[in-house]
């Protein structure tokens, strides 16, 4: 259920608009979603990842490398999304994870947010009956206790927020990089490859960790236009010379681990 990011308030739809009881008006866009991002939440023109990045998660997604890691975030929702349950994707990306999510627990009321419009806009196209919206997680503009159920995949988030929007007995999903995660992959582009710190979130004493686990698999990339998806999608590509990138990118194989560390906080109350 979103709110107004100015006054706070109840955002109805009404026809091709979200509109509150205040007189603010947000317009869909074509593909279905709305921007809640105010300009003040802003800290650049155009934040969220760059459109060849998110290009690249799309194509690379799609094909399945990450499924694992869906497969076992779909466990947690099926057993605990309740039916007719509302879901917040917090940083959905490119919308891979929801879409499956949705497949699974088809009876759910999915919301899904991002700070990226054009991440945004690929999600909602694949998502068509989700609501969509730009907006920042450490701004979230929906309503106290609103969720059930949220799930936070690699992105920043903020546990007061976190602690506002999910109800009390609700459930955080959320994934971090494992220590070996794409290892063999930094192997062929660094001299000295480090792993990954693996640590789950830090919530205070709003949420329990009841459960936790270790999604690990390994994957053969059998293109070189995957194995340069996979490095545009990562936060690697951001600071690494390009002479050690094309190490990677004169490969025409690639065999690496996929690890991933997958947590299910309950929240408190």
């Amino acid at each position: 259920m979103y709110c107004c990011p100015k006054c706070r308030t109840i955002l109805q739809k009404k026809d091709r608009s979200y509109v509150c009881e205040n007189g603010h008006v947000y317009d869909l866009a074509k593909e279905g979603y709305v921007n809640l991002l105010l300009a003040n939440m802003k800290r650049s023109k155009d934040p969220g990842d760059p459109k060849d990045s998110l290009q690249s998660r799309k194509a690379f997604l799609s094909k399945g490398y990450y499924q694992p890691l869906s497969d076992q975030l779909n466990v947690w929702i099926a057993k605990n999304l309740p039916k007719g349950g509302s879901f917040l994707d917090a940083g959905c990306g490119t919308g891979y994870y929801l879409q499956r999510a949705m497949e699974t627990r088809p009876d759910g009321c999915y919301d899904a947010v991002d700070i990226g419009k054009e991440a945004v806009r690929i999600c909602a196209k694949l998502n068509p009956n989700a609501n969509c919206a730009v907006a920042s997680v450490f701004h979230l503009p929906v309503a106290d206790g609103a969720y059930d159920m949220a799930m936070s995949v690699f992105c920043p988030y903020s546990k007061e927020e976190f602690a506002r929007i999910i109800k009390p007995g609700g459930v955080l999903l959320a994934v971090m990089p494992g220590k070996k995660h794409l290892f063999e992959l930094k192997e062929v582009v660094y001299d000295n490859p480090y792993e990954n710190e693996e640590a789950g979130y830090k919530l205070d004493d709003e949420f329990v960790l009841e459960e936790s686990c270790k999604v690990t698999d390994f994957i053969h990339l059998s293109g070189n236009d995957d194995i340069r998806a996979l490095w545009n999608m990562t936060p690697y590509v951001h600071k690494t010379s390009p002479k050690d990138t094309e190490k990677l990118f004169a490969r025409e194989q690639l065999d690496t681990t996929i690890d991933f560390l997958v947590m299910k906080y309950r929240r408190k109350g």
